[in-house]
């Protein structure tokens, strides 16, 4: 008598299919290969769906991938070339064929270090290169000779050697593996940048004129000079190292410079080109009006460039109300531009164009006042935006026609032509 045990073994092939069931007989092959191996075939392992990545994980993925790309760089490149490569430019020719010995070839060995990827190495061969040649800058004949006063020649060997150190600050920010490594250093190194680059480099720029173009006009080159590199370094900048959520209250919004370095910077733009005056003309400073409207010029055109400054932030650190900040801006502007006007008139006007002034005398005076006040007025009104309205724009297109009238009478033009033209 036949056993069920067939019959259970061929329980385990019945098909789960529900669709199409099958049922192996004993003449089928799978029954046939299934009683030769005494055991039912393995089942196949079931297809598990793979797990999807968390949010979590996949924004923490996503956030270190972007900061593997997004490496910190120094974004202030060109600004620090254009004060930087012309100093460095003006010490090289000072220096002579010693100095530029020693300097290519530290930065030759510098070059190969870095090819080789010693980038510590390399780093330091650029500071070895450049106290070098400071070195040899010290020991050169030509700087001596140019300067017979010690006081003096100390004096340019301090802006020489604090330019070459800037030099050295600047090379520094290039590694992107001190970027990466030392963060708080990039920050601090950016940071002396900006704060010495308005000292330093517009004494240097006013050095290398006067000694093309003599020192009569001097103070006046500095005061451009520093007006300039006021407007390229002290504005308020993002820093290329720090966001404004790290640090803020220390960085001020994540600005490159500080309240303390915007204070000294604007002292510097106001006070330093009248004492530079003074220094340097000493003998002279009072024997004459036109020196005492020198002085008062040096002063209030700065004074007034800082006005102008404001309306892009140069002020932020005295007050953030903006209402306050352009009614200062509109009575200390009034008050600068009147001296400075009468100034140009007795310094420039009627000193070096008087022969042009075909009016009589009580008249040419109040005319030339007319058109450089009323000019004045009217460019500083659309300076720091009062032309706006219908009625600003009606009261400009006046003045503008009251100081050409003016100017064109001063100069000789006949009053029908002018008013006809009016």
């Amino acid at each position: 008598m036949m056993s069920d045990e067939p019959f259970a073994r061929h329980r385990a092939f019945i098909s789960s299919s529900a669709s199409a069931p099958t049922f192996p007989t004993f003449n089928s092959p799978a029954a046939t290969a299934a009683v030769n191996s005494g055991s039912p075939s393995p089942s196949p392992t079931p297809l598990r769906p793979s797990p999807s990545p968390s949010p979590a994980s996949s924004s923490s993925s996503a956030g270190s991938k972007s900061r593997l790309h997004s490496r910190p760089f120094f974004a202030h490149n060109a600004r620090v070339a254009l004060a930087l490569a012309p100093a460095a430019a003006f010490l090289l020719d000072l220096g002579g064929a010693p100095v530029l010995c020693v300097l290519a070839a530290g930065l030759l060995l510098a070059y190969l270090l870095d090819s080789l990827r010693l980038k510590s190495a390399a780093f330091f061969a650029v500071w070895f290169s450049l106290v070098a040649a400071q070195l040899a800058f010290f020991f050169s004949a030509s700087l001596h000779s140019a300067i017979s006063s010690l006081p003096l020649t100390a004096l340019a060997l301090f802006l020489c050697a604090e330019t070459t150190f800037l030099i050295g600050v600047w090379a520094s920010l290039q590694f992107r593996w001190i970027q990466i490594e030392n963060p708080s250093i990039v920050v601090a190194l950016e940071r002396l940048l900006f704060a010495c680059i308005p000292v330093a480099v517009p004494a240097l720029f006013t050095w290398a004129v006067v000694s093309a173009l003599g020192m009569a006009d001097a103070a006046y080159y500095f005061m451009a000079f520093s007006c300039v590199f006021y407007w390229l370094f002290s504005l308020p900048r993002p820093s290329s190292f720090r966001s404004g959520k790290q640090d803020s209250d220390a960085a001020g919004d994540s600005q490159v410079l500080g309240p303390l370095e915007s204070c000294l910077h604007t002292l510097y733009l106001l006070f330093v080109p009248v004492l530079f005056r003074i220094g340097s003309h000493h003998s002279t400073i009072f024997s004459s009006f036109s020196s005492v409207c020198d002085l008062l010029l040096l002063f209030f055109i700065p004074f007034l460039f800082q006005l102008y400054a404001s309306t892009r932030g140069a002020l932020w650190w005295v007050t953030r109300d903006a209402h306050q900040m352009h009614r200062m801006r509109i009575v200390n502007g009034a008050v600068a531009m009147v001296v400075v006007v009468i100034c140009l008139e007795v310094r420039v006007v009627f000193n070096s164009f008087g022969r042009y002034l075909h009016a009589p005398p009580p008249l040419n005076y109040l005319l030339v006042t007319m058109a450089m006040l009323g000019g004045a007025s009217a460019v500083g009104a659309y300076a720091v935006g009062m032309v706006g309205d219908a009625f600003s724009s009606a009261a400009f297109t006046a003045v503008s026609i009251l100081v050409s009238g003016a100017g064109a009478i001063v100069i000789g033009f006949p009053i029908l032509v002018c008013f006809g033209f009016a």
